[in-house]
C-alpha cells in the first residue's frame, strides 16, 4: 500500500507540474534563433577564453535580463563567470564521456572528491545499498552541501542531510559547479568542506534520444541507460517547458567474479601476519605482514568447524597452557555429514593456503541498481517583473546487494551443556553459536566417540556437571552458512521534489526571487534470508522419535505447551545439510521503512547602487534574504526484527521530533578600483547569515556564518582571489535522537578507591561532589547495562576556511585558461563517537562536573554506585577536529581552427599538503595522520583532451592516483604521538632513549617500518577511450573503452571499501551508445 501511496503521490506533483504549463501546450511556435539540432541559443558568454560564444555561460549561470550573471558561490549579480570563491565548473559533456551511467560514478573521479560512497562501496552498511553521497576533500559526506539550481534537495537517508546524487537527472544537466570551502554564510548548514552545485538547462527545445549499452571484457557488469527528453519554447520564446524520463540499469558483478582481487575476508588474496613484533622489536628487518594467495579461514567452514580453546589462531583466548598435537580446530564436517581432520596448510593464525575453510567470498563488489527518473521544468516570463518558474521531479531507485551468509562463530570452545545458540557463549557477540548435543540423530555415533575421546591428545574444555558421557553435553561449531543463502539488501528508494516560485527584476539594478521547495523521501529495505534465533534452537535441538523419524525435541517431549507443529528439524552437519524445510522455518525477510521530508522556503533580494552612486570600480552590489526550513524523519523496522528476535539488527522506532531553522543572510560586494593600473578591478565581498534553531537541533540555538573575499585583477591577464569563511553544521536528527538500544560492557569506576588516585587532581572532588563515599568499592565486578543512541545536547559544528588563487588567462594564448587555488579547511567541535569508558573517565577528570561527558552518565546510587541499569548512554558528542589542506589546479585550452576543427585539452589536479583527524577524546591536540592512507593519496590528476574534425570525434581520458600506505602512515614516517613513561619515574618517546615529560606531545620515530614489505599500494593510472561519429545532423553513435589497460584495486583490495573505492573493480569495460537529435 505504501508503494501505491507513493507512486500517486508523485504522479500528482508532477501533473501539478503539468497544469502549471498548460499554456507552453496551447501556446502557438513563433519564429525562434535555433540552431540546426532544434535546440534555442539563448544569450551568451565567452567562458573558456577561446574566442567563441558558449551557450552554456547563460543557461548555467543564470543570467538577469540586465545581462549581469548569478555564480556559484554568491547570489550578487556580477558582470563575468569569474567567482569570487574557488569554483571547479565540469560540463555535461565532460562528466559523461565515458561508460558511466552513475553521476555520483562519474564525479567521484574527480581529484576533489574522495570514494566513499559510489556504485562498487555503497554496501557497507545497512541499507545504503545502491546510494551515491558526495564527500568533498574527504571530510564526510554529511559535511558536502549539495544543491540543485543552488537551491537544497530532500536527503536520501532518513534522519541525516545527504543526497544521492543519482537522483539528479542526467539529461537536463548543464554543468557541476564544486564550491571549495565553507559556504554556509551563501547557502547554509552543512556547507562545512564546500558545495556541489548542479545547474540544470533552462531553455531546453527539441525532442532527443539517448541509448547506451556496455559490458566489461569479462563479460558481466552491464549497464544500460535510456533517455527521451522534449523541450519546448513558446510565447514567442518568453516560456519554455522541458520534460525528461531516465532509466539505467547497472548489473552486479560478485566477489566470485573477480577471484584475482578478493581481498581480506572476501577471497584468496590478503596481507597476514608472520611475524608478530613488539614495541620494542617491531623494526628487526623483517615483514610483518605478507600478501599472501589461496587463503581461506582456518577457523570456520561451510560444513562446520568445531571449536576448541586450543585452536591455533586465537592464542588470546585459549587457555594458559594447551596441549601439542592436532588443532582441534580443524575438525570439520564433509558435505556427507562425516567428520574429518583438515590436513592442508600451512597455517598463517586464522588462516591457512588452501583447505576446506571458508573462504568467505559470497557477496557483491557492486549491486543490482535500477534507476527511473521523471523530471519537469518549466518557467513563462510574464513581464520583466513576474517570471514564474516550476521543478518537479520523481526518482525511483530500486537496488539488489548480495551480502554474506549468516555465520556463527563460538567463543566457547570444546564441550558445552548449554543450549543450542545460548547468548551466554556469545561474549558480547550478535552471532551465538550452533550448538550439538551428543544425542543429536544427524550426529554419526564415530564422530561423536572422536569428540569425546579427544583423538591425538587435544584437550577440549567442558563446561559445566554431567561429564563427558552425558547426551545433554555437546559442542559447539563454527559455520558459514552459504547453504542457508544470502542475506541480501533489497531496497526501493522514492524521491519526490517540487520547486516553485517567482523572480524577476524590480528596477535594472534590483532583482528578486522567491521560492518553495517540497522534498519527501521513502525507502523500504527487506533484509533477506535472516535466521530467527528461537526457531533456529527449536530446529538444532533434533531427536529420533519412536517412530524413528528425526523430529525437533520440543514437538517429541512430554511438554504440549512448547509444541510448535511448523517446527522442521536442522541438520548443520555439512555443507548442503539443511533441508528446504527447516530454512522455511527459521529463516525470515527483515523490513526497514523510512521516510524523510523537507520544507524549504527561500526569498531574497539584490540589487546595486548604480541609481545612486557609484564607487570608483562600480556600483556596490547587494543581498538581502531570508530562509526558513523544516527537516522531518521517521523509520520503523518489522516488529520481529525490533524484538532483537532475529540476525538482522534489532532497530527501534525513529520518530524525532521535526528539525526546524529561520536564517537571515546577506552580501555585500565593494568595488573599490578598476581600469587604473594594477587595478583592473579591486573589489572586496562580504556575507553573513544567522541561523536561529529550534530544539530539533539540540543545543545549536543561534549561531552565525560568515565570509570576507577580496578579488584583485592586476592585470587583464591575472586575477587574484583571497577568501576566508566560518561554516557551520547543525547536528542531524540520528546524531541527536537515534533511539537508545540496550548494551552491555566492562566498566571501571574511576571513583572506586583502587583508582580514585589515578586520574587528574580534580578527579576525588569531583567524585566526591557526585555523592561518592570515601573508601568507595564498587561492588559490580561484571558487565553493565549500558544505552547506545542519539545525544541531544549535541552543538553545531564549525569550520574555518581559508582559499588564495589566481586565474591566468593570457592574451597572446586565446583559449588557454589556467588556475591554481590553495584551500585550508579546519573543522572543530566535530560530532563524533566515544566509548562508555571514556566517557565515564573523563566526566570525573574534568575540571568540575559540570561538562560535556557527565549529563551522558545516569545518577548514582545512593551507596555511590553507577545506577544497575542505564548506567551510561554512549552517544556522540561534540570533541574532535578535522584538518584538510591542499592545492588545486585546473588548466583548460581550447583552439578552433579555420576549418572549423576544434581541439580542447584538460587537467585536474590535487595536491594534498594535510589531511589529519585529531579523535582522542583525552588528548584532543594528538594528530592522526589520513594524508596519503588508502583513499587519500597525496596527488590525483585528471587529464582529458579531445579532438573534432568534421562529424568525426575522438576523446581521451587518463586518470592518474598516487601511490597510498598499507595500514597506518605513522607505520611508515615520524609522527606525533604522546610521550610514556620509561618506568623509572620519567617519560620517554616512544622507541627511543630520548626523555621527554610524560603526556607531552613529541615526535617519534615510524611506529613500524617493518609492517610490510611493500609499504604502499602502487600508483595506478586509467586509461579511456572514446569515438564519435555524427551520421547525419539528427543522428551521432559513439562507443569507447574504459580502463583500457585492465586495471584492477592492487594487493587483495576489492574496491569495496571505503578507502579501496578509489579503484575501479570492473576491470576493461566496453560501451556504445547513440543520441538522435529531432
Amino acid at each position: 500500500m505504501k508503494t501505491t501511496f507513493a507512486t500517486a503521490r508523485g504522479r500528482a506533483l508532477l501533473c501539478a507540474g503539468a497544469s502549471f504549463a498548460a499554456l507552453a501546450l496551447s501556446t502557438p511556435a513563433f519564429a525562434q534563433n535555433a540552431e540546426d539540432d532544434g535546440t534555442v541559443t539563448p544569450d551568451c558568454a565567452d567562458v573558456d577564453n577561446d574566442g567563441e560564444c558558449d551557450p552554456s555561460a547563460d543557461a548555467g549561470a543564470g543570467a538577469t535580463s540586465s545581462g549581469l550573471i548569478i555564480v556559484s558561490g554568491t547570489r550578487i549579480a556580477r558582470p563575468n563567470l569569474d567567482s569570487p570563491v574557488p569554483v571547479t565548473s565540469v560540463e555535461a559533456s565532460e562528466i559523461l564521456d565515458d561508460g558511466a551511467i552513475s553521476l555520483g560514478d562519474a564525479l567521484n573521479d574527480l581529484p576533489s572528491l574522495r570514494s566513499t560512497f559510489s556504485s562498487s562501496n555503497s554496501q557497507r552498511f545497512i541499507g545504503t545499498t545502491g546510494v551515491n553521497f558526495l564527500d568533498l576533500r574527504g571530510l564526510g559526506t554529511s559535511r558536502t552541501l549539495v544543491l540543485v539550481n543552488g537551491r537544497r534537495h530532500v536527503t536520501s537517508s532518513a534522519g541525516d542531510f545527504q543526497v544521492d546524487v543519482n537522483t539528479i537527472p542526467f539529461e537536463l544537466l548543464e554543468r557541476t559547479d564544486i564550491i571549495t570551502g565553507g559556504s554556509s554564510a551563501v547557502y547554509g548548514s552543512d556547507a562545512i568542506a564546500g558545495v556541489v552545485n548542479f545547474i540544470l538547462k533552462r531553455d531546453f527545445e527539441g525532442l532527443e534520444l539517448n541509448a547506451q549499452a556496455g559490458i566489461s571484457e569479462r563479460g558481466d557488469n552491464g549497464r544500460y541507460s535510456t533517455s527521451l527528453a522534449f523541450g519546448r519554447n513558446f510565447a514567442d520564446g518568453r516560456g519554455n517547458i522541458a520534460l525528461v524520463g531516465e532509466y539505467s540499469k547497472i548489473e552486479s558483478v560478485l566477489n566470485s567474479q573477480r577471484p584475482e582481487i578478493s581481498g581480506f575476508g572476501r577471497g584468496f588474496r590478503s596481507f597476514i601476519t608472520v611475524d608478530s613484533d613488539t614495541e620494542l622489536t617491531n623494526s628487526d628487518g623483517n615483514p610483518d605482514t605478507i600478501l599472501a594467495d589461496r587463503l581461506v579461514y582456518d577457523f570456520i567452514s561451510e560444513g562446520g568447524t568445531v571449536a576448541s580453546f586450543c585452536r591455533r589462531g586465537f592464542e588470546a583466548r585459549q587457555p594458559t597452557s594447551c596441549p601439542t598435537g592436532n588443532s582441534f580446530g580443524r575438525y570439520r564436517f564433509g558435505q556427507d555429514g562425516r567428520l574429518f581432520y583438515e590436513t592442508n596448510g600451512p597455517i598463517f593464525g586464522s588462516f591457512t593456503q588452501g583447505g576446506t575453510g571458508s573462504t568467505l567470498s559470497d557477496g557483491s563488489l557492486i549491486p543490482d541498481i535500477e534507476r527511473y527518473n521523471i523530471n519537469l521544468l518549466t518557467h513563462f516570463d510574464v513581464s520583466d517583473a513576474f517570471r514564474p518558474y516550476l521543478e518537479a521531479k520523481y526518482a525511483r531507485i530500486e537496488a539488489l546487494g548480495q551480502g554474506t551468509p549468516t555465520f556463527f562463530n563460538s567463543f566457547c570452545g570444546g564441550l558445552n551443556g548449554l543450549s543450542g545458540l545460548d547468548p551466554s557463549c556469545t561474549n558480547g557477540l550478535t552471532s551465538p553459536p550452533f550448538f550439538i548435543r551428543f544425542d543429536n540423530p544427524y550426529l554419526n555415533p564415530a564422530d561423536a566417540a572422536v569428540i569425546r575421546n579427544n583423538v591425538q591428545g587435544e584437550l577440549l574444555r567442558a563446561f559445566g556437571a554431567g561429564g563427558l558421557t552425558a547426551a545433554s553435553q555437546g559442542f559447539f561449531i563454527n559455520r558459514n552458512n552459504s547453504d542457508f543463502g544470502t542475506r541480501n539488501d533489497s531496497v526501493v528508494r522514492e524521491t519526490y521534489r517540487v520547486v516553485a516560485g517567482v523572480e524577476g527584476d524590480i528596477a535594472a539594478n534590483t532583482r528578486y526571487d522567491v521560492s518553495f521547495n517540497y522534498g519527501r523521501f521513502e525507502s523500504e529495505l527487506l533484509a533477506q534470508n535472516q535466521i530467527i534465533y528461537q526457531n533456529t534452537r527449536n530446529a538444532l535441538d533434533a531427536v529420533r522419535a519412536p517412530s524413528g523419524q528425526i523430529v525437533c525435541r520440543i514437538n517429541a517431549d512430554a511438554d504440549p505447551s512448547n509444541d510448535d507443529p511448523a517446527c522442521s528439524p536442522l541438520n548443520v552437519l555439512g555443507a548442503g545439510a539443511p533441508s528446504q524445510a527447516a530454512l522455511d522455518y527459521i529463516l525470515v525477510d527483515a523490513g526497514l521503512s523510512e521516510r524523510a521530508e523537507q520544507y524549504n522556503a527561500l526569498a531574497y533580494i539584490s540589487s546595486d547602487s548604480s541609481s545612486f552612486f557609484e564607487l570608483p570600480g562600480g556600483p556596490i552590489g547587494a543581498v538581502l534574504g531570508t530562509e526558513w526550513r523544516r527537516e522531518e524523519a521517521f523509520s520503523e523496522p518489522d516488529e520481529l526484527s525490533a524484538s532483537g528476535a532475529t540476525f538482522f539488527n534489532a532497530f527501534q522506532v525513529f520518530d524525532p521530533p521535526a528539525l526546524e531553522v529561520f536564517e537571515v543572510f546577506g552580501e555585500l560586494s565593494l568595488p573599490l578600483l578598476a581600469n587604473v593600473p594594477f587595478f583592473n578591478e579591486l573589489t572586496v565581498s562580504a556575507a553573513a547569515r544567522y541561523s536561529d534553531y529550534n530544539s530539533g537541533a539540540g543545543n545549536t540555538g543561534g549561531v552565525w556564518a560568515y565570509n570576507g573575499n577580496l578579488v584583485w585583477e592586476p592585470v587583464d591577464s591575472l586575477r587574484l582571489r583571497a577568501n576566508y569563511s566560518r561554516a557551520v553544521r547543525s547536528p542531524t536528527l540520528s546524531n541527536l535522537f537515534s533511539p537508545p538500544t540496550e548494551n552491555f560492557l566492562f566498566l571501571n569506576d574511576p571513583c572506586d578507591a583502587d583508582n580514585i588516585q589515578n586520574g587528574t587532581a580534580t578527579r576525588e572532588a569531583n567524585c566526591r561532589a557526585a555523592g561518592v563515599p570515601v573508601g568507595f568499592q564498587d561492588p559490580v565486578t561484571g558487565n553493565r547495562s549500558v544505552l547506545q543512541g542519539g545525544n541531544d545536547l549535541l552543538e553545531a559544528e564549525k569550520s574555518d576556511s581559508y582559499t588564495i588563487g589566481a586565474i591566468f588567462q593570457p592574451d597572446f594564448l586565446p583559449g588557454f585558461t589556467a588556475s591554481v587555488d590553495y584551500y585550508n579547511i579546519e573543522v572543530e567541535s566535530v560530532i563524533a563517537n566515544i566509548s562508555g569508558q571514556q566517557i565515564l573517565t573523563n566526566c570525573f577528570d574534568a575540571p568540575s562536573l559540570d561538562n560535556r561527558f557527565c549529563p551522558l552518565i545516569a545518577p548514582r546510587l545512593p551507596d555511590g554506585s553507577l545506577a544497575n541499569t542505564n548506567a551510561i548512554n554512549i552517544a556522540p558528542i561534540n570533541y574532535a577536529n578535522l584538518t584538510a589542506e591542499g592545492i588545486d589546479f585546473d588548466v583548460r585550452y581550447t583552439k578552433t581552427f579555420d576549418n572549423d576543427d576544434r581541439i580542447s585539452f584538460r587537467v585536474l589536479a590535487t595536491h594534498v599538503i594535510d589531511r589529519t583527524n585529531f579523535l582522542d577524546v583525552d588528548n584532543p591536540d594528538l594528530p592522526n595522520i589520513v594524508k596519503g592512507e588508502l583513499g587519500d593519496p597525496e596527488w590525483q590528476f585528471n587529464f582529458n583532451a579531445s579532438y573534432q574534425t568534421g562529424p568525426i570525434s575522438f576523446s581521451y581520458s587518463w586518470r592518474w592516483i598516487d601511490s597510498q600506505y598499507i595500514g597506518a602512515a605513522e607505520n611508515y614516517i615520524p609522527y606525533t604521538t604522546e610521550c610514556i613513561s620509561d618506568g623509572a619515574g620519567g617519560g620517554v618517546i616512544p622507541r627511543t632513549t630520548t626523555s621527554c615529560t610524560v603526556g607531552e606531545l613529541v615526535t617519534a620515530p615510524p611506529a613500524n617500518p617493518d609492517f610490510t614489505a611493500e609499504r604502499k599500494y602502487p600508483v595506478k593510472a586509467f586509461h579511456d577511450i572514446r569515438f564519435g561519429y555524427d551520421v547525419n545532423e539528427e543522428f551521432t553513435f559513439y562507443a569507447g573503452v574504459d580502463n583500457l589497460t585492465d586495471e584492477l584495486p592492487p594487493f587483495g583490495l576489492t574496491g569495496a571499501g571505503a578507502g579501496s573505492g578509489i579503484f575501479s573493480n570492473t576491470g576493461r569495460y566496453f560501451y556504445a551508445g547513440i543520441t538522435a537529435d529531432f
